[in-house]
């Protein structure tokens, strides 16, 4: 007598063996990063350090610079400012990509002619702007904020751009024949693609939004990530320098996170679907 597992059982069944799988395989290669990194900074071999402990420290000396720089008291105050850099000026470009996206989009002759514009203005180097924000804005937070601004909303905009000019047209008719205006339009048709669009580029921008704000505070600041690690580097302290690389890949790493569990819910609809 053989047993049958349903058939979203045996979904379930697989899908958990899978995840399990993709558990054990990133915990393996997370061991792996870290052995070879104690290797060569000489925490794994007593006595035997191939790399100099100014160019490679080794995790426990890593781990106590991270604990040096937490017990001051700067740590949380840095990553808040970084962060309060990040997310102010991704807010910001969101919000104007979203608006200047759809305008552009719908006034199609205001959009052909700023295309060019846009195009070339989205050219730029976003890093070597840096400079030229802080003369503008100064040392504070408003320097950053706008360079974080200029770096994430071309992204924005393009995807919301494009992405409305390839709805399909029938869509529209569709809604118009039922007897809906342009609000039922922008609700029904224009609204949820919009968010589909911003969402793909979410991640992006998020990780886009972060390195920005630490390159801006590499060329003036009075807090933050970045400006810590600029002292580090200025006297040599590396096992500060990584530790603070070491926040940043952990806090980028957990807004992403974050910003996948958002996609998840609001994109729900179009599994559903």
């Amino acid at each position: 007598m053989s047993l049958a597992i349903p058939q979203a059982r045996r979904g379930r069944v697989t899908g958990y063996r899978r995840g399990a799988w993709v558990l054990a395989l990133r915990s393996g290669f997370l061991v792996v990063v870290l052995a070879a990194w104690a290797a060569f900074s000489g925490d794994l071999v007593a006595g035997w350090r191939p790399t100099p402990r100014a160019i490679l420290p080794s995790p426990t000396e890593v781990l106590s610079g991270l604990q040096a720089y937490a017990r001051s008291g700067d740590l949380a105050g840095d990553a808040l400012y970084t962060l309060s850099e990040a997310g102010a000026g991704l807010g910001l470009a969101i919000a104007a990509g979203i608006a200047v996206g759809v305008l552009f989009a719908y006034v199609r002759l205001l959009g052909q002619a700023a295309e060019p514009l846009m195009v070339a203005l989205n050219a730029m180097p976003r890093y070597a702007l840096a400079p030229l924000f802080v003369v503008w804005f100064g040392l504070g937070m408003a320097s950053k904020v706008a360079l974080v601004f200029f770096a994430v909303f071309f992204v924005v905009f393009f995807n919301v751009y494009q992405g409305v000019l390839t709805i399909d047209p029938n869509w529209v008719r569709a809604i118009e024949v039922m007897g809906g205006g342009p609000r039922d339009v922008a609700r029904y048709v224009i609204l949820p693609y919009v968010v589909s669009w911003v969402v793909a580029a979410l991640r992006t921008s998020i990780g886009v939004s972060l390195g920005v704000a630490v390159v801006g505070e590499f060329v003036g600041s009075v807090q933050g990530l970045g400006y810590r690690m600029v002292i580090s580097v200025g006297v040599l302290d590396t096992p500060r320098t990584f530790a603070i690389l070491v926040v940043l890949a952990g806090v980028g790493y957990g807004v992403v996170t974050l910003a996948g569990f958002v996609e998840r819910r609001l994109l729900r609809w179009q599994r559903e679907g």
